[in-house]
Formats: structure tokens, C-alpha cells, sequence
């Protein structure tokens, strides 16, 4: 018998019916401390493995959490816009090599 035959419910389907989309979920804590997130407010927030859950206590002892999703460095290419354009790496690399090679040149010749 699937849950919707017994006359259930999903989270997520309860959240659709509610009043400003609230949703409640409870999980337990470890003995290490630790608390695994409920996929009912998983999914809607998208969270995934290597995202941040800052939590904030107010003064009535309610908590919060803000996602901070993770970053790729490949996400932010292109975001700076910039008319300048870049060397390629092995132009640059030469030439640091080449400053090196002539720097060792001139300190063998002061001794």
C-alpha cells in the first residue's frame, strides 16, 4: 500500500498546503553532537554535500539556519568583467622563468 493510498502525505506536499510554505521536521541529535538534516528541507533548499548551515540563536531561543552554498572556483569564471585581456599561463611562465634565469646570470657575475 503506497503512502497516498493510506491517505498520507508527503512533507512536501503538506508544506505546499500550508500557510506561508512552513515546514517541520524533526531530527534527533547524536551522541556526537550531529543532526541529519531531514530531505524535507533538503530538497526545497537544494542542499548537497559541502554546503554551510550557519545556525543563529536569538534571545527567545529560536534557531535559524542560512544556507551558504559551496563554490567551485569554475563557477565564478566570467563574473568580473574586464576589457584587458590575459596573457595565455605558458606566455607568462616563460618569461618568469626567462627573469630567473637572467637573475642567476647576474649574481654568478658578482662574485
Amino acid at each position: 500500500m503506497s503512502i497516498k493510498e493510506a491517505g498520507c502525505i508527503s512533507m512536501i506536499e503538506f508544506t505546499n498546503h500550508q500557510p506561508n510554505g512552513v515546514v517541520k521536521a524533526t531530527s534527533r541529535v547524536s551522541s556526537r553532537g550531529q543532526i541529519v538534516i531531514p530531505i524535507e528541507i533538503r530538497k526545497p533548499l537544494s542542499l548537497t554535500e559541502g554546503d554551510e548551515l550557519p545556525f543563529i540563536l536569538n534571545k527567545d531561543g529560536e534557531v535559524k539556519g542560512e544556507v551558504v552554498k559551496k563554490q567551485n572556483l569554475s563557477d565564478l569564471v566570467g563574473i568580473i568583467k574586464i576589457k584587458k585581456s590575459f596573457k595565455p599561463v605558458d606566455e607568462i611562465r616563460k618569461e618568469v622563468y626567462k627573469n630567473m634565469a637572467e637573475k642567476e646570470l647576474r649574481d654568478g657575475e658578482e662574485d
